[in-house]
């Protein structure tokens, strides 16, 4: 099945460039992991929602320093729309151009755009849905993948776990324990920043986590915007019966994370860049293997690293 079979009628008609009818004159502006993501053309509903759904992290406009993405916010046609016995469906498919990304999902089109400058554009026909049955937070996820990129990042999808000392990032496929190795931190003092995705960036003393707005099963236990930690190192999980730790040779550490960095990983025209970016992080930090039992608590091993 080719690029929006299974969401649009109409393909082929997809939109070429980022024009369209706003839904209104809203806009809110998101600020997490020093960044600015503006969204405009919003409904009085839409951005209502979006206040609600990303509370503290909403600011009152963008930063004069800080790097900025505007998120345009169009009006679709219900007829744009594949209508079938679905009650609803949250993946959706991607298609890569040099300069674009493209994105197609039950009831939104989206498309992201490097030239002049990174901006976004999600057309939907859902209002009052628009945030709830995260159609926008889909589109959030893809944009700040690609941001982080532009910046000498990435996004990891990883759990953070942070005390006086940094933090430990741990990463790995969906059912590697991200969550349980949350919990087991959450219980023993540790702050989780999130246990699904975290961004990665560096910085002048060495690189960071911050908070994100995408917590995964564990939910948030940092309610502030600005919490960000020095990474001490990553860690790919595996579960055993035996806790153990092993180093990995470079070129397994970047295939583990390159594994693990949605949305551009699987992008022929981004490949070279994130694999270049994933060679910087692992000279900078080393990158293990963790083999623990759900039962267990790895504290202990973690300590002599």
């Amino acid at each position: 099945m080719s690029f929006g079979e299974a969401f649009l009628n109409s393909p082929d008609l997809f939109p070429a460039r980022q024009t369209g009818e706003t839904w209104g004159d809203e806009r809110v502006v998101i600020c997490f992991a020093g960044n600015d993501y503006i969204c405009c053309g919003l409904s009085a509903t839409q951005a209502a929602a979006v206040r609600e759904r990303f509370a503290e992290l909403c600011v009152p406009s963008p930063g004069e320093r800080r790097p900025a993405v505007e998120i345009r916010i169009f009006r679709a046609a219900d007829e744009d729309f594949i209508e079938d016995e679905r009650v609803w469906e949250f993946d959706f498919d991607l298609d890569y151009a040099p300069e674009a990304v493209s994105f197609a999902g039950f009831r939104f089109m989206g498309r992201l755009d490097w030239a002049p400058r990174l901006q976004a554009a999600l057309w939907s026909s859902e209002d009052g849905r628009l945030v709830s049955h995260a159609i926008f937070e889909n589109v959030l996820r893809v944009v700040v993948a690609y941001h982080l990129l532009e910046q000498g990042g990435v996004l990891l999808h990883s759990a953070a776990l942070g005390d006086e000392g940094g933090a430990h990032v741990f990463f790995g496929p969906s059912g590697a324990g991200k969550s349980t190795i949350s919990r087991l931190g959450f219980e023993t003092g540790r702050a989780v920043l999130s246990d699904d995705m975290n961004a990665l960036r560096p910085m002048a003393d060495g690189v960071v986590v911050e908070k994100l707005p995408f917590a995964g099963d564990f939910g948030h236990t940092i309610k502030s915007a600005g919490v960000q930690f020095l990474v001490r190192d990553l860690y790919l999980l595996e579960k055993g019966s035996v806790p153990a730790v092993r180093s990995l040779r470079p070129a397994q550490a970047v295939a583990a994370l390159l594994g693990c960095a949605p949305f551009v990983n699987r992008n022929p025209y981004r490949f070279d860049e994130l694999v270049q970016k994933l060679q910087e992080l692992n000279a900078q930090l080393p990158v293990r293997v963790l083999t623990f039992a759900p039962d267990t608590c790895p504290w202990d091993l973690l300590r002599g690293f």
